[in-house]
């Protein structure tokens, strides 16, 4: 089973790394859904760890139809990410429709440069998931990050069980994904897992922002739910 860790911060990610993640997704405003990280955050954890370091690629917060100049932002941070070492790239972009955008995914895949690319969470209100899982693995991605069309991954895991069934693409279960609920969605016949080791608390930052207390430890909680 392959722990990735959803971070939102450079010491998260080294703290996922030494409790035993396989594999990163490095972004910033992990609140919000995650946008892309610095380039200074990322250099500076891939001198620190040696597991996969998979980029999010999002602009603005939230967003999963960003305006054409923020797009345009999204191609430059990925062809530049590829060439400073990234290992895989995170992102979705879809139409005012909710509808896949199979021409600006396409081009966000071709700067890439062959590394694997996860399409996130805009599948999750995508109407059609069985049709849009196989367009996505038509036109590059290597695998979905999905809840099932659910609040969460467990409350998903019929739809998560069928796509990974009836499609040659990867099926990543994330969204709420804890070690209550690993064994069961391990059990509908997924091989990866995607999670985040923060949780709420009553800290505070600039202008009260809330500033979330780090449970390192749940990777090995999931490593022994899942035994």
């Amino acid at each position: 089973m392959t722990l990735e860790v959803s971070c939102g911060s450079v010491e998260q990610a080294i703290l996922a790394a030494e409790y035993g993640a396989d594999r990163i997704e490095l972004c910033s405003a992990l609140s919000t859904g995650g946008v892309t990280p610095t380039l200074g955050a990322f250099k500076y954890l891939k001198s620190k760890i040696s597991i996969p370091i998979f980029i999010m690629i999002a602009q603005p917060e939230a967003n999963f139809c960003p305006p054409e100049a923020d797009f345009q932002a999204m191609l430059k941070d990925t062809e530049i990410f590829a060439n400073e070492g990234a290992d895989g790239f995170v992102f979705g972009y879809i139409t005012p429709n909710n509808e896949l955008d199979t021409l600006r995914n396409k081009s966000l895949i071709n700067v890439a440069k062959n590394l694997p690319c996860t399409f996130h969470r805009a599948f999750d209100i995508i109407p059609d998931p069985h049709k849009t899982a196989q367009q996505l693995h038509d036109i590059g991605f290597t695998r979905i990050l999905t809840s099932g069309h659910a609040k969460s991954a467990d409350q998903g895991i019929i739809l998560i069980q069928e796509l990974i069934q009836n499609n040659s693409i990867k099926i990543l279960p994330g969204g709420g994904v804890r070690p209550e609920n690993a064994l069961a969605i391990r059990n509908a016949g997924a091989f990866e897992l995607h999670f985040s080791i923060t949780k709420a608390s009553q800290k505070t930052g600039y202008l009260e922002y809330p500033l979330p207390e780090l449970c390192p430890e749940r990777i090995t909680q999931m490593r022994q739910a899942l035994k």
